[in-house]
């Protein structure tokens, strides 16, 4: 968007804010060396799915990966001041699970309280490094907030046409127990997820699917650990 007071180009509405706020302090005869911080901006990854149907965690990573991109690898500043980059604080790292008000007010961080992200940031692009990943090992899993309906029937893309191999999870196999729909479906979407070389993606099954550092073979009595390596 072209700004039609000034000309300048903008390309995402974090630089057209960071702007607005410099006009309004040069209204206010303030020195253009007064550094501005951006102490709070980020985006929830779960919220009420009637009341807050953008609070998922693919428009989380989608907005912090970008921005941490923005602010750290690409030309820094804005149109208006072109190399002056603010310095920039997301909000927030871990998630508040005893936060009160509406869900997403919870859901902000990066990280669960117990230290593992709640997705991984995608720095680089889709095949770059994950930014929050402390482990180099990742894996696929079936979304905690994923309605059971969307997590069987991606369970069963996977183990059809995606040609996973989901000999293990049947009865009397090494993976069968326990027996629900979320463990056999993180067995096959952690399959699928694998064979296709953890591609971006690849661990998406229309939301029901998450990245994780965690192993699912923790989910299971007995596995097969080439499953899952």
């Amino acid at each position: 968007m072209v700004d039609p007071n000034t000309l300048l180009h903008y390309t995402n509405v974090f630089d057209a804010m960071l702007d607005a706020v410099y006009v309004a302090l040069k209204n206010l005869n303030v020195s253009a060396a007064v550094p501005v911080l951006v102490t709070e901006t980020g985006w929830p990854s779960y919220g009420d799915r009637k009341e807050e149907p953008y609070a998922s965690r693919d428009n989380a990573n989608t907005y912090n990966s970008n921005l941490i991109k923005h602010v750290v690898t690409d030309k820094p500043g804005t149109p208006m001041r072109p190399g002056a980059q603010a310095s920039v604080y997301i909000y927030e790292l871990f998630n508040e699970d005893l936060r009160p008000g509406p869900v997403s007010e919870a859901n902000w961080g990066l990280f669960h309280g117990n230290g593992t992200p709640v997705y991984l940031l995608h720095v680089n692009g889709t095949d770059g490094f994950l930014g929050n990943d402390t482990t180099d090992r990742t894996f696929c899993i079936a979304a905690d907030d994923a309605d059971e309906k969307a997590v069987q029937a991606a369970m069963d893309w996977a183990c059809g046409p995606g040609r996973s191999d989901c000999t293990a999870i049947q009865p009397g196999q090494g993976c069968y127990q326990p027996n629900d729909v979320r463990s056999h479906a993180s067995f096959a979407f952690n399959t699928y997820y694998q064979s296709q070389g953890k591609a971006g993606g690849s661990c998406y099954f229309q939301g029901a699917g998450m990245v994780t550092t965690t192993d699912p073979s923790e989910y299971f009595l007995f596995i097969n650990s080439d499953a899952y390596r």
